[in-house]
């Protein structure tokens, strides 16, 4: 009787064991595919077989281990995938998606340059219209933004604060002369940088809350209406690839704003969010 219990617990054990051990491997399961599946895409993208690497970076994306990396891969896999029909480049859409992951990269790391660099050189590619002028101020404030993410400013925020902070501390606490002047005229430096710094990571954050943004996804170009009708008149058709603002939405049409300042409605299976 007793071995029989033995063996019921026994056996319990066993199932506890390999229900815990499968749950492990479960959770594992996913990191390891993605792992696997870039560094085929990185030796798919070696070999020139894009096809193969967009499909295994579209993968890593899928099973949500998608970093600025992976979408700046992908992008540029895309594109080489587009170039790669010598009579009819871009056919099926591939410039659009090389935009709209090359966008994506830089909203998760806008110090990223050559994902800015590769972004430029797609964009010549497409009908996109200039965007209004900017005044230098303004230009300068934004290069300095795009430097770093929001995180990145904040940390340098961080970091200038303490080291404000121990400064004054040795103003306070220092018999020298010479030191406390040293002491001071830093803390007055390092707390213009943290109040710099700050403004910087707000500013930052807001630019990427305040405005959403989408790519024209097709294989050639997407016509915009005056009104969400298809019967309405087309404004303007622009090409895959071309960045809009999201102005507001409905199920089937979303109004959008060119970098011009024109605003239309453009069906919704024809862009994606960035």
């Amino acid at each position: 009787m007793r071995t029989h219990i033995y063996n019921i617990v026994g056996l319990l054990a066993i199932f506890v064991v390999a229900i815990t051990f499968s749950n492990v491997a479960t959770a594992a399961s996913p990191a390891t595919t993605a792992k696997a599946r870039w560094t085929a895409g990185v030796e798919a993208y070696a070999e020139g077989n894009y096809t193969a690497a967009v499909e295994a970076f579209e993968d890593v994306v899928d099973l949500g281990y998608a970093t600025a990396e992976v979408y700046y891969n992908l992008g540029d896999a895309y594109f080489k995938l587009g170039q790669a029909n010598t009579s009819h480049p871009f056919a099926t859409g591939e410039l659009g998606r090389s935009i709209l992951n090359f966008s994506r990269a830089l909203k998760l790391n806008p110090a990223m340059e050559d994902a800015a660099y590769n972004l430029d050189l797609a964009r010549d590619y497409t009908n996109d219209t200039e965007p209004l002028p900017e005044s230098f101020i303004k230009r300068m404030w934004h290069s300095l933004r795009d430097n770093m993410t929001s995180n990145g400013w904040a940390i340098l925020s961080v970091v200038m604060l303490a080291l404000t902070l121990l400064l004054v501390l040795v103003y306070l606490l220092a018999s020298r002369i010479a030191l406390r002047k040293t002491a001071f005229f830093v803390a007055i430096a390092t707390a213009l940088i943290f109040i710099l710094s700050t403004a910087l990571s707000l500013s930052q954050r807001t630019a990427q809350l305040s405005t959403e943004r989408a790519v024209v996804v097709c294989n050639d170009t997407a016509p915009v209406h005056a009104s969400p009708n298809s019967a309405s008149k087309v404004v303007r058709q622009p090409s895959q690839g071309v960045i809009v603002d999201i102005v507001r939405g409905s199920d089937e049409w979303t109004e959008i704003a060119f970098a011009d300042g024109e605003k239309g409605w453009i069906r919704n299976n024809t862009i994606e969010r960035i």
